[in-house]
């Protein structure tokens, strides 16, 4: 019998970009397509996606791509994929609506999306696909329970076990009990939050916490939060009219899913509630509430913009009260918390987590987590969306709730897995690494070893020399002409030049008659490469031009 193959793509050993393949034969099942959030040491980096080149060349084996949530670290990377490999895509409603606002006009027509809803049951190759559903940050979230030749596949997809929902619906415990009577193979579940104790906190809690921002607030409340937080965007516009204030909208990617949001019913929101932003500036402060972008601090989001005071046409008003609503996602502490400080000194009073719980998870905490590898009694376990902190952590409540150790797999991206009814086996590792996407720039036009040079720049300068050179007598005519930025002030650069000057002169010395132009370029450019590393203790990038000397 062939056996099962499961390959990470993404989402293992990293918070973000989470995308599975499960492979039996010639059959392959995607399990979502999501993007990350770039690091503070990523310059120039909108975002990142998978490296799927493991299924280059396997289009045609490709039945289906299962979504089980809106977040952008589970569909951020669909338009993308979708322009290599025309897969059909299957989502519930909401997601569907999320995806489609992301697809441009021509992806959308080409692009086979099914709307899918928990209960179905969904005949791709020789998977069957049943989705469930499970309380997340977001509606309409879904796990999925994938019979496979081998054995009963489920996949947690994000959830927790909230039973007091913002939409009513808890996550289908009924469901699990069924999948569990029928015998599960493999679990594959969420780690986010597996170091931390407990249970989660019910999304409902935070419309007290909300109120206690919104009643002292003398000013303008602006909430950020991620656009696709369709359940946290319903709540903040709840607690708003509550204190009888309007809602306007910054960001076009939130406004596009507000929009979509409210037209498939998933935001009840009375139409005089939400005004534009230039309307809702005719307003007294305290009458206002604007819901914006940029709760991760990105440079390029509405936060990041008020944060700077480059926004077009808001800034921060002493008095307004600043409320990010995310929990940070690791590595961008450094930004978000530049951004908190910018914002305090404009004036703004600023509410984060954990300085009051203005978040809530999404995620289920350890004892949720226990609970659901309890009922389930997978065979084998499989730790999915995490830092490999993460996902040792949930191994080990795994190996608490009686899970045999030689029975898990804690693996990162690409690691091949494969299952048969009564083993598995860790193999070979395939592509499973970060694609930069940089504007309309993709994979290897921003490979690493160009992220790698911006963030020398930033950190060092850059210097240009051009120079005129005669090869025939090997001599420099004229002086070369030497420009610094991002080196020191404009004044220590003044001072620096006359010695760097000399340093090229020095350079230029031990060169012979007929050395070639490019020979002469490298000899100067280590020349002043040593001199600013002696006298600033700096290796600032040296571009040197040897330019034939005029005749």
């Amino acid at each position: 019998m062939e056996r099962l193959q499961i390959v990470p793509l993404g989402g293992l050993g990293e918070v973000g970009k989470n995308m599975l393949a499960l492979e039996y034969g010639r059959n392959i099942l995607i399990i979502d397509v999501g993007l990350m959030f770039p690091e503070a040491d990523m310059p120039g980096v909108d975002y990142i996606i998978p490296d799927y080149r493991y299924l280059q060349g396997k289009a045609d084996r490709i039945r289906g791509i299962v979504v089980t949530h809106g977040h952008e670290d589970h569909i951020g990377a669909l338009p993308h994929f979708l322009q290599e490999f025309n897969a059909p895509v299957y989502a519930t409603k909401l997601t569907r609506g999320l995806i489609e606002v992301k697809l441009h006009r021509e992806l959308q027509k080409r692009t086979k999306l099914q709307t899918m809803q928990p209960g179905d049951i969904l005949h791709l190759g020789p998977f069957r696909v049943s989705p469930y559903h499970v309380c997340h940050s977001i509606p309409d979230a879904v796990g999925l329970g994938i019979d496979t030749p081998v054995g009963l596949v489920v996949h947690s997809g994000d959830y927790k076990l909230d039973h007091t929902p913002v939409d009513g619906w808890p996550t289908d415990i009924a469901k699990l009990a069924e999948f569990s009577q029928r015998g599960v193979l493999v679990l594959m579940s969420d780690s986010t939050n597996a170091d931390n104790p407990g249970r989660t906190l019910s999304e409902q809690s935070l419309n007290t916490t909300l109120a206690e921002v919104f009643r002292p607030a003398k000013g303008r409340v602006i909430v950020a939060t991620f656009a696709s937080l369709i359940s946290r965007i319903q709540q903040v516009m709840q607690v708003a009219r509550s204190f009888g204030r309007k809602v306007a909208i910054a960001g076009t990617s939130m406004a596009k899913n507000v929009r979509m949001a409210r037209q498939l019913g998933y935001l009840d929101v009375p139409d005089d509630l939400i005004l534009s932003l230039q309307d809702i500036n005719r307003l007294p402060p305290h009458q206002v509430t604007i819901i914006a972008t940029g709760a991760q601090g990105e440079p390029r989001s509405i936060m990041g913009r008020l944060a700077t005071g480059r926004h077009a046409s808001l800034r921060i008003i002493p008095g307004d009260t600043v409320v990010l609503s995310s929990h940070t996602i690791p590595g961008n502490e450094e930004t978000v918390h530049r951004v908190i400080n910018r914002l305090f000194q404009r004036g703004a009073t600023v509410v984060y987590h954990p300085v009051a719980p203005v978040h809530v998870s999404g995620h289920a905490s350890q004892e949720e987590q226990k609970f659901l590898i309890s009922i389930l009694r997978p065979k084998f376990f499989v730790p999915i969306h995490g830092e490999l902190r993460h996902l040792q952590l949930h191994a080990a409540l795994a190996r608490e709730v009686g899970v045999p150790d030689k029975n898990i797999a804690v693996v990162e991206n690409g690691y091949v897995l494969r299952f048969s009814e009564d083993a598995l086996e860790v193999g070979e590792r395939v592509p499973g690494g970060y694609v930069f996407v940089d504007g309309p720039w993709v994979g290897d036009a921003v490979s690493p070893d160009l992220i790698r040079t911006r963030h020398e720049l930033s950190e060092a300068g850059v210097c240009s020399v051009a120079l005129a050179y005669d090869q025939d007598g090997g001599r420099m005519v004229g002086l070369p002409q030497i420009t610094g930025r991002a080196i020191a002030s404009n004044d220590v650069m003044e001072a620096l030049l006359p010695e760097a000057v000399d340093a090229v002169r020095s350079a230029m010395r031990g060169i012979s008659p007929g050395t070639p132009a490019p020979t002469v370029a490298r000899a100067v450019e280590k020349a002043l490469s040593d001199f600013f590393y002696r006298e600033a203790r700096n290796r600032p990038e040296v571009i040197v031009h040897a330019l034939p000397a005029p005749l």
